[in-house]
């Protein structure tokens, strides 16, 4: 029975887990389809502001995937 409660808690984490990578990566998708647009327009200086920051982000969700591991 305990076991039961574990394995279900333990599921419970990882698909929250994976919604919350998930999550991140769809924001990812949106700032890089953006800096493409910028990049398509010559408008370099909008492209590296929206990629700014995303370092942390990539890392973010590279620690919440190694988490599931």
């Amino acid at each position: 029975m305990a076991e039961t409660k574990t394995n279900d808690t333990e599921q419970a984490v990882r698909r929250r887990i994976l919604e919350r990578v998930k999550e991140i990566n769809q924001t990812l998708l949106v700032r890089l389809e953006a800096v493409a647009i910028d990049l398509n327009h010559d408008r370099d200086l909008a492209a590296l502001g929206g990629i700014d920051g995303i370092e942390r982000e990539i890392g973010e969700m590279r620690s919440f995937l190694l988490l599931l591991h």
